[in-house]
């Protein structure tokens, strides 16, 4: 019996974010495209005896309580599949900055999904494990499919799209993070003053044109976020040589698209002293994936 299994969950960038309604019970109709990129969370989940599920997480601002994604996914899992009388601890190493509009929930509840499903040898395809991350959150279904997607109704619906041309990404977070709820929040009371043209960036994505996307992203919560320093940092990301900048997701964090490498490294080191953290990174076609099973 199996009793470790390390999974490696992504987090995410918008590449446009459109809001076009807002249902009865309050959550925003979205239209987005959204891409995995190489910077990851590490979950670590190890079977244990006896009955609960344990959060460990080295960043001491994550809560380790039933709150945590991480601990609600678990706990359907066991739920839905009858697994009660098991136990398991749940450690999760963070690279992804919170309060950053980059899934950092999302892909641990992905994580844990994906990872239990096989610890426990249940052998779920990926549309029950997506049903389940509808459940805990709307972003949970991209973080396990990963790679390029277009994101409808509350972000549950998912469209495969043409791969991202090669590229770089740099993405700056100020030191204050967003809340996703009170982003959306002053956009009801705000609105947009202009919307991204989704169809034109899907055109972009099937000729292969990076500089077209990147030139037409746009985010709606952009707008609305309320920190001088996401206008700051895009403005520096793009007198930095990026094709294009825009803010992730409700934010805070901003990142823009290089062709060249040399260059992204160079508009890096331009942002230390503006940015609580700066990182590397390019896009990846996978979303939670298992990397050691023992």
């Amino acid at each position: 019996m199996k009793k470790t299994v390390i999974v490696d969950a992504p987090g995410k960038i918008n590449l446009s974010l459109d809001i076009t309604g807002v249902r009865e019970d309050g959550y925003h109709e979205i239209d987005t495209i959204m891409q995995a990129v190489d910077l990851r969370d590490t979950v670590t989940i190890t079977r244990m005896s006896g009955k609960g599920i344990f959060i460990s997480c080295d960043r001491p601002r994550v809560p380790s309580d039933d709150t945590n994604y991480a601990h609600i996914a678990a706990r359907l899992f066991f739920d839905r599949f009858g697994l009660d009388a098991s136990a398991i601890s749940i450690d999760i190493q963070k690279r992804l900055p919170m309060q950053a509009g980059m899934g950092g929930g999302s892909a641990d509840a992905a994580g844990v999904l994906v990872g239990m499903n096989a610890l426990f040898e249940v052998g779920a395809d990926m549309e029950t494990l997506c049903r389940l991350g509808r459940e805990i959150g709307a972003d949970v279904p991209f973080c396990i499919m990963g790679g390029i997607q277009r994101a409808r109704g509350i972000g549950e619906q998912l469209t495969r799209l043409p791969d991202l041309p090669k590229c770089h990404i740099v993405i700056a977070k100020p030191t204050a993070g967003v809340s996703t709820k009170e982003s959306y929040r002053r956009y009801d009371q705000q609105g947009a003053v202009r919307r991204p043209d989704t169809e034109l960036l899907l055109r972009k994505l099937k000729e292969g044109d990076l500089h077209g996307l990147a030139k037409g992203m746009y985010n709606v919560l952009e707008e609305v976020a309320g920190l001088d320093e996401v206008c700051k940092l895009h403005e520096r990301l793009l007198s930095g040589g990026a094709a294009g900048a825009m803010m992730s997701g409700s934010g805070s964090a901003v990142f823009g698209l290089f062709e060249k490498r040399s260059h992204a490294r160079h508009c890096m080191r331009r942002l230390y002293d503006q940015a609580g953290m700066v990182f590397l990174t390019h896009p990846v076609g996978c979303g939670a994936v298992v990397v050691d099973l023992f």
